[in-house]
C-alpha cells in the first residue's frame, strides 16, 4: 500500500490553530480520497475480473452448447452412444488419410476404443492389447479393432495417434487394427463426460453391446463379449 508523506516540514507549533485544523482536515480528506480511490480500483478490478470470468464462462457455455447441439443433431446425424442401441455412425480419418465411417465396418463386430494419447492407462492398454495375445483373440472372432484419438486429445498435448501406435503398441500394420482421429461431434457422441478413454463393443449388426473403461483391465471380458 502506498504511504502518503507530508511534504510540509514546518513545525505545527509555528502554525496558527486554524492552519493546523486546515492541514488536519486536508490530511483527512486526502486519506478519504485515497481510500475512495483504492475502493474504486478494487471495484474496477472486481468488475473487470467478473467481466472476464463472465466472458470465459460464456465462452465455455457457448462451446458446450454447440457440442450438445452437435451431439443431438449434427451434420452426420450423430446421437449419444447408448448400450442396446445402434452405434452412431461417426466419421473417422485413418492414419493413412482415408476417410471412413463406423458404418462402413458393419457386418463384423467392432471393438471401438477412444483414447487420449497422453494418458498412462491408454498407453498401458495399447501395449497389453497388441502384445499380450488379446489382439489375436479378438481378431480370431472376426472383429475389427478401431482405436481413435479423442478430439484434440481433450485439449492436452500428446503424441499423434500414429506415434502412439508405434511407441506403445506394434504399429499400424496389423490387419483389422485401425487407427484414426475423431472430430468434435464424434467425441461428444461417444465420450460426453470427457473420460480419458472409453471403449465400446459393437455387434456385427451395429448395435452397442457393452461399454466401459479402462480397456487394460477389461480385456478378458471384451474377448468374451465380442
Amino acid at each position: 500500500m502506498a504511504h502518503f508523506i507530508d511534504k510540509h516540514k514546518t513545525d505545527k507549533g509555528n502554525l496558527g490553530i486554524n492552519e493546523v485544523k486546515k492541514r488536519s482536515i486536508g490530511g483527512s480528506t486526502m486519506l478519504v480520497i485515497a481510500a475512495i480511490a483504492c475502493c474504486g480500483i478494487l471495484i474496477l478490478l472486481v468488475l473487470g475480473g467478473g467481466i472476464g470470468f463472465f466472458s470465459f464462462s460464456a465462452f465455455q457455455h457457448s462451446q458446450t452448447s454447440g457440442v450438445q447441439a452437435a451431439g443431438n443433431q449434427s451434420a452426420y446425424g450423430i446421437a449419444n452412444a447408448t448400450v442396446g442401441e445402434l452405434a452412431p455412425n461417426i466419421p473417422i480419418t485413418l492414419t493413412n488419410g482415408t476417410n471412413i465411417t463406423l458404418g462402413d465396418l458393419r457386418g463384423k463386430p467392432v471393438v471401438l476404443w477412444l483414447v487420449t494419447t497422453w494418458c498412462s492407462s491408454c498407453q498401458e492398454g495399447e501395449h497389453i492389447l497388441t502384445s499380450g495375445g488379446y489382439y489375436s483373440a479378438i481378431r480370431s472372432k472376426g472383429a475389427n479393432i478401431v482405436i481413435i484419438e479423442l478430439y484434440n486429445d481433450l485439449g492436452q498435448p500428446g503424441p499423434s495417434i500414429q506415434s502412439f501406435a508405434y511407441q506403445y503398441g506394434s504399429g499400424t500394420q496389423n490387419p483389422g487394427l485401425l487407427y484414426g482421429i475423431s472430430n468434435l461431434n464424434a467425441t461428444y457422441s461417444y465420450d460426453p463426460k470427457g473420460y480419458l478413454e472409453i471403449y465400446y463393443i459393437i455387434n456385427s449388426n451395429g448395435t452397442i453391446a457393452a461399454s466401459g473403461s479402462p480397456l487394460s483391465t477389461n480385456l478378458d471380458s471384451i474377448v468374451q463379449s465380442v
